[in-house]
């Protein structure tokens, strides 16, 4: 199973007023973000107004990604957690769209051993009939990423390779959804150029390690769209549009492979390879003889630029020499 979601980070955007609540709904619907990670806040949420949320979110065709557990919700100790996923979980499991995650950071509950995550996974899927995707960000190499009560994986990592490195021998879905946020704050973390987050996202779609947007600018009410939504403002969010296209365009069975460049293949059907940081002036690729569609993608520029049909063989594909250049082939009859 492959997840071909595109996700953004907006923790608290529900506990704000009906005015934000509607601005944020209104940049959701118009953004490329099919995904939305939102904090439940147990003691601060109703469930009655989290539930309200989530079909807002249905409406304009977007998923819930609820975390479930919260650091200062008061469910430090796994029974307290235990007794609030009994009651959030049968209530929001009738609504198609959502996804569950446990936790953002496991090490916020120090009270809570692996043993006890795990439990409370299983916890969640025995109180969930529709099996809805779950997971529990957790460091790249963490044991508790491949325990079979969890759907997929959901990691931070400094990059998607790094991601990719650590999780390649594993067969589940991995989605980076702590990366670092557009933004320009004090914490690193919180403080990438828009540069950065898209070329994050570009490397994590080719190495199938999706990665989670989030945006850090203090904005005039004193949030940021992370914390509270309201209005994406960054620079990265209309280059991710077009990523948004290009994954829809990407056949599910298209397989990473490292070479000097990341690269999804279907052998002698379909590659999508980005260059990245690389300023390279050609790439070359072997492939089977046939027709081929060549299109060169400039990822910050949003240009497509057709290079016509190649025939099979030995295809040579000039590039302009400048960074976050991405090639596509795709066979044609």
């Amino acid at each position: 199973m492959i997840f071909n979601s595109l996700a953004t980070t907006a923790l608290g955007w529900h506990l704000q007023g009906e005015k934000r609540r509607a601005r944020t709904l209104a940049t959701l619907e118009a953004s490329p973000f099919d995904r939305v990670r939102m904090a439940a806040f147990a003691g601060r949420c109703s469930l009655d107004s989290l539930e309200e949320r989530v079909a807002e979110l249905a409406g304009i065709g977007v998923t819930a990604e609820v975390v479930l557990l919260h650091p200062g919700d008061g469910l430090a100790d796994v029974e307290a957690a235990a007794r609030y996923l009994g009651e959030v979980v049968p209530r929001l499991a009738a609504h198609a769209n959502v996804w569950w995650s446990l936790t953002a950071d496991p090490s916020d509950f120090p009270d809570i051993s692996e043993h006890d995550w795990v439990r409370l996974a299983d916890l969640v899927a025995e109180e969930d009939p529709g099996h809805h995707p779950l997971s529990i960000t957790v460091p790249a190499g963490s044991p508790l990423l491949w325990r079979r009560s969890f759907t997929h994986g959901s990691v931070r990592a400094p990059s998607p390779r790094d991601a990719w490195v650590r999780t390649r021998d594993h067969h589940k879905p991995v989605l980076m959804d702590m990366c670092g946020y557009e933004g320009d704050a004090e914490d690193p973390w919180l403080s990438l150029t828009a540069e950065e987050v898209v070329a994050q996202a570009w490397d994590g779609l080719v190495r199938r390690r999706y990665v989670t947007h989030g945006e850090s600018y203090v904005d005039e009410e004193g949030l940021t769209w992370s914390e509270g939504g309201g209005t994406l403002v960054g620079a990265a969010v209309p280059r991710l549009a077009l990523l948004r296209r290009f994954l829809a365009e990407t056949p599910e069975e298209a397989r990473h492979l490292d070479r000097d460049a990341p690269m999804l293949e279907v052998p002698g059907e379909f590659c999508l390879e980005f260059c990245g940081e690389h300023r390279f002036p050609r790439r070359e690729y072997d492939v089977p003889p046939g027709r081929y569609e060549v299109e060169v993608v400039d990822t910050w520029e949003m240009t497509v630029t057709s290079l016509g049909i190649r025939e099979g063989g030995t295809i040579e594909v000039p590039l302009p020499g400048t960074t976050g250049q991405a090639i596509r082939l795709r066979r044609r009859p």
